[in-house]
């Protein structure tokens, strides 16, 4: 794909083959179908996942998962085994599958919007100022759609942790209610009779796990967007001083992935924290206060 050459007004250079027909990303009928493919993902992020677990685990809806949930829970903490119950499992599984379809949608709509980006650059270049506006917002969408992806990564790798995250917590009844409070007391107080409990050891070694997960998944965003930013500075060092707009664009986009790296930086830095706490980690996940 060849593109007209950019003169330091953003204005295009006629070339010798401008007349053939080549799909050019910063058209408007490229940019239609982008948006429109874009807003479709968009709306398919948790109607996906509703549709096509149907068939295998029914409908579920908030109300039915926190209770479906906290029965497995309350079995699985009395059971005195490690093995998580059928119940418990099959939630885990559909909790999985729920977030493996979202990985699929969320890097689906990141290639979406990253060739969305790439276009309404393009189009600022060649035409309006204000395309500069939408194409930065475009920018901001896509960085935020890739973090995304790797929370749902993170939780399509390691379910069980985040699904404990459905609990009510301090607004548990009855035996979840119970149960919880004997949770809280053994990660709490090591003479606790519930501080040896088979489950609790099995749900610390997962939430240090995750947590390791999420930290390495945060650090190599934070090294990718580094190098990204680093790229877009030296581009607009390195470019011709009198390219406006095109020093703009390298600016924006560097000032971008800078923030986006120091943010990476901060997750890596508490998700590493709460993975060498894993006790104090559960406490929050399921309610300490």
């Amino acid at each position: 794909m060849r593109f007209r050459s950019i003169t330091t007004t953003g204005t295009a250079e006629p070339t010798p083959d401008s007349d053939r027909k080549t799909v050019r990303l910063h058209s408007k009928s490229v940019i239609g179908l982008l948006l429109v493919a874009g807003a479709a993902l968009g709306a398919a992020f948790e109607l996906a996942p509703r549709v096509l677990l149907r068939p295998s685990f029914g409908a579920y809806s908030d109300a039915k998962l926190h209770d479906a949930l906290g029965r497995a829970f309350v079995e699985y903490w009395r059971s005195e085994s490690r093995a998580l119950p059928a119940h418990l499992t099959s939630l885990v599984d559909y909790w999985f599958q729920w977030h493996a379809i979202k990985v699929v949608n969320s890097a689906l709509l990141a290639i979406v919007l990253a060739l969305l980006t790439t276009g309404l650059w393009q189009k600022y270049l060649r035409g309006r100022r204000w395309y500069a506006a939408v194409a930065t917002a475009a920018t901001v969408s896509t960085v935020f759609v890739i973090w995304v992806l790797s929370v749902n990564i993170q939780v399509a790798a390691l379910p069980l942790i985040p699904l404990l995250g459905v609990l009510p917590g301090r607004a548990a009844e009855g035996k979840l209610a119970q149960v919880l409070s004997e949770m809280r007391e053994g990660l709490t107080k090591s003479a606790s009779p519930h501080a040896g409990s088979p489950a609790l050891t099995v749900l610390l070694g997962e939430v240090e796990r995750y947590y390791w997960v999420t930290a390495a998944i945060s650090a190599t965003l934070m090294v990718a967007t580094g190098l990204a930013s680093a790229h877009f500075w030296k581009r607009r060092i390195t470019g011709d001083p009198s390219a406006t707009r095109v020093r703009f664009m390298h600016s924006t986009l560097g000032v971008i992935t800078a923030l986006t790296a120091c943010l990476l930086l901060l997750e890596t830095a508490g998700s590493a924290l709460s993975a060498l706490e894993p006790a104090t980690s559960l406490l929050g996940i399921i309610g300490a206060g």
